[in-house]
């Protein structure tokens, strides 16, 4: 205010164009942080303990810098348990492959049109990000800017992208596909540094110096931002890959209400036909994230589910007044399924107490049960329908897979490098073992053991394959 009001004095004009004025930093209950009420953080301190990346990025990220700002240690380690974590994860797994291989994909060229869809997705979904980011820093938004970035990062890159394409870094072999992934991968990283250069300047420096062997500038903080490349961006492709996201998530969680692990394979997946020429050649994708042996697409979902309908007293009350015993009594009577699907369509009809009335989708609480053997998830007008019952070929399966992530843990908590050989010993019951003993090559390949052996009893670990206990024994192969 001094300075605008000299300068108007003296001046005639504003002193800046533009002016961002902070508001006070309040406690997490929102009280003003004072020494006599014991309610203030030390910022060096803070520093010390999270970085003064994280402090500055947690700033940004919990409010508009222009309102008081309610500062939380509690949400400053979460942020930097997600975005921090997340982002230095993803290239300490991108490094340790390109090391491994003797890769460096900056030198690599890679034309975009050429890679997998998921790749350019990917290429597609940064490409959105950075658009954003350049609309909302350039009118201060400098918490959406921040949001979008942490969510870039820890859902599309490392949910879904990264661990969706793991296994294509695994490759020491210069294939198109593994050049792909991983010049994907380092592009991504490299603008990211870029991005994040003005919010997080100590983590951008040190990524951006170990994605560049010879760097082109002394410093990130002199590069200059990339260019929004809108031939890269394909609005189709991202709304495609997020209906599939949708549709795991809501099979994920179908399992869940069910009790059934993801390492538990099931026979299939039911969608509504609608989706078909959307997500039919995603059908592969959708198999193997909700670990299903089928995608089958239904005109007539609602043969197995059962659905029943009631007012939505608290709505409709207020509107029908007196006719909603008679709303109540009609719904009794309709096809609920024709019912519905009109319903969908935006409103109906009905005749009540001798007037036509107008009825919205909000005055009907729909209720939706899966019929035995089945499972249903719904979220935002989009269902899935899982079948849950287990044969004797799942069940078999389902103790493999459980078997191989537990061998997995186990190479991990002995320190085993991921090239490891080993052998496997291992005493369980009749069950399990026919089970290990029809997948031991999947077993094997997985899990880089050159033998696995039953015994009567192992001086090992007692692990769970659900619910059969068995002893393991991992032994690492000198070379």
């Amino acid at each position: 205010y001094s300075l605008l009001a000299i300068s108007t004095l003296y001046k005639g004009v504003a002193p800046y164009k533009n002016v961002l004025v902070n508001d006070l930093i309040l406690d997490k209950d929102g009280q003003k942080m004072s020494k006599s009420k014991g309610n203030t953080l030390d910022p060096i301190e803070l520093f010390d303990k999270y970085g003064a990346d994280a402090v500055r990025f947690y700033s940004l990220f919990v409010s508009p810098p222009w309102v008081p700002t309610r500062f939380d240690e509690d949400g400053l380690k979460e942020v930097n348990s997600k975005f921090f974590r997340t982002i230095k994860n993803v290239y300490a797994m991108f490094s340790l492959y390109a090391n491994t291989n003797g890769f460096d994909p900056s030198d690599w060229e890679v034309p975009v049109e050429e890679r997998p869809e998921i790749d350019r997705w990917l290429v597609s979904r940064y490409n959105s990000l950075l658009k954003t980011y350049e609309e909302e820093m350039e009118v201060f938004e400098y918490t959406k800017a921040v949001r979008a970035i942490s969510d870039f990062v820890v859902e599309d890159l490392s949910n879904w992208y990264i661990r969706r394409n793991r296994r294509r870094f695994w490759s020491a072999e210069e294939t198109p596909d593994v050049k792909s992934v991983f010049r994907t991968t380092w592009e991504v990283l490299y603008g990211l540094a870029k991005i994040v250069a003005p919010i997080t300047p100590f983590l951008a420096e040190e990524l951006y110096r170990s994605l560049t062997l010879e760097n082109k500038m002394d410093s990130v903080h002199l590069e200059l931002l990339d260019e929004v490349d809108s031939s890269v961006i394909d609005a189709e492709l991202e709304n495609k890959m997020d209906l599939v996201r949708k549709i795991v998530n809501l099979g994920r969680a179908s399992r869940e209400e069910a009790g059934i692990k993801v390492r538990q394979p099931l026979k299939e997946i039911v969608l509504d036909k609608k989706y078909e020429n959307t997500v039919g050649n995603l059908t592969d994708l959708i198999k193997e994230e909700l670990n299903v042996k089928g995608v089958v697409f239904s005109s007539s979902m609602s043969d197995l589910m059962e659905i029943t309908l009631k007012p939505d007293y608290k709505v409709a009350g207020r509107v029908l007044g007196a006719k909603i015993k008679a709303f109540a009594k009609e719904l009794n009577e309709v096809n609920n399924k024709e019912f519905v699907d009109e319903l969908n369509t935006g409103s109906l009809t009905m005749e009540l107490n001798g007037e036509n009335t107008e009825i919205l989708p909000e005055y009907v609480a729909v209720t939706y049960l899966a019929k035995e053997g089945f499972d249903i998830a719904m979220d935002a007008g989009i269902s899935v329908v899982l079948d849950t019952v287990l044969d004797e070929d799942l069940i078999a399966e389902g103790y493999m897979r459980e078997f191989i992530s537990k061998v997995q843990q186990q190479r991990k908590s002995n320190g085993y490098e991921v090239s490891d050989r080993i052998n496997i010993e291992y005493a369980g019951d009749d069950e399990v073992a026919k089970a290990f003993e029809e997948y031991r090559e999947v077993i094997s390949s997985e899990t880089l053991a050159l033998s696995m052996e039953r015994r009567d009893t192992v001086e090992g670990t007692d692990i769970d394959i659900n619910g059969h206990e068995v002893a393991l024994k991992l032994e690492k192969v000198e070379r």
